[in-house]
């Protein structure tokens, strides 16, 4: 009787013990496992000041992931370039060294990423929200060219459109508008083969000078303007210096939001979902944001002393359906035919 007893304990305790086996196996293999209490630190590289918009975005980011997932995610943002400059921080996010970030992403690895810099392919924040929207063109062929690199694309930021700011302007007002028309100004441009080859269509002479040395260039007279960035770009950094601001919006200077793919899927399938819509809600506000700070920028430009030029509705239409046809197709050579073909398709 003993023996039968203590056979009988045996076969429910292995039974119990593969049963046991078994939901450790079905839980390790499911790629929706839930949550655990394991708390996921991560880093977020930003280039902004402490104030800027997009330091908002991934702090107001932060908090409310933090907050859906009971801090068992919590993201860290560095600012203003604490983590290094962005080409270093998109390699490190590549790397895995840095989970995320947002920035300008240059065709430093892929010169396709440059296409976010066409020149009046939006001019405004409604047009910007259709050709940059998820499942749309630019932005799967961007979440591929990410992918292959290890980095999952979240969403796109735009940080301002970009006018010129000038210390002098030789010519008359209507001629700015032209770009047939020559322009007597030296022109900064960052160095970047398809800003130069834009400027330079736009009838402007040019010089590349560093980001850094603007503002002294600027001061001395080395150049007479420059292409460095939106209203509130200019306004916080040059409004000591220029006394022309021409809102061109000749393109914006598309952010990307990015983070390291190997780090995303690590996460378990629940919090994968409340970060990625988290951060394609605070994006949307950011971009609302942005609309608001660039208009009270060239408000506050006027009342510091600096005259703001705009163009009429029908003098950017007249840009843009030049650089569409004599300009666009000179970057086939950089992007490809097909790119270009598309990127004309979402012009019209």
């Amino acid at each position: 009787m003993n023996k039968k007893i203590l056979a009988l304990m045996m076969v429910i305790a292995m039974t119990v013990s593969l049963c046991a086996c078994g939901s450790t196996a079905a839980a390790s293999g499911s790629t929706e496992a839930k949550a655990d209490n394991t708390v996921y630190n991560l880093t977020w590289a930003g280039i902004g000041s402490t104030d800027a918009i997009d330091t908002w975005i991934g702090e107001e980011a932060a908090a409310r992931i933090a907050k859906a997932t009971d801090n068992h995610v919590m993201i860290k943002v560095y600012p203003a370039n604490q983590l290094g400059d962005l080409t270093q921080a998109y390699d490190e996010i590549m790397a895995g060294t840095i989970d995320m970030g947002l920035f300008t992403v240059y065709g430093t690895h892929d010169i396709i990423n440059e296409m976010n810099f066409t020149c009046f392919l939006t001019n405004s924040l409604d047009e910007f929200r259709e050709v940059y929207a998820k499942g749309g063109f630019i932005y799967d062929t961007l979440e591929k060219t990410q992918a292959d690199r290890g980095v999952k694309l979240v969403g796109f930021w735009p940080s301002g459109y970009l006018g010129l700011g000038f210390t002098k302007l030789a010519e008359d007002e209507s001629t700015l508008f032209d770009c047939t028309a020559k322009k007597k100004e030296l022109l900064r441009v960052p160095g970047m083969d398809t800003m130069l080859a834009s400027a330079k269509a736009m009838g402007f002479n040019t010089t590349t000078i560093n980001y850094s040395d603007v503002y002294t260039a600027l001061q001395t007279g080395v150049c007479d303007g420059s292409w460095n960035g939106g209203a509130y770009a200019n306004y916080q950094s040059f409004r000591d210096v220029l006394k022309y601001y021409v809102d061109y919006r000749v393109c914006n200077d598309v952010y990307s939001l990015v983070m390291n793919n190997e780090k995303f899927n690590s996460l378990p399938a629940e919090y994968q979902k409340i970060v990625s819509s988290t951060l394609e809600e605070v994006l949307e506000e950011g971009v609302t944001k942005i609309g608001e700070q660039e208009a009270q920028s060239l408000k506050d430009m006027e009342a510091y002393g600096i005259k703001v030029i705009v163009p009429t509705d029908a003098q950017r239409a007249e840009m843009k359906a030049y650089f569409v046809e004599n300009v666009w197709p000179g970057f086939a050579q950089y992007y490809g035919q097909d790119v270009i073909d598309q990127l004309i398709a979402l012009a019209k």
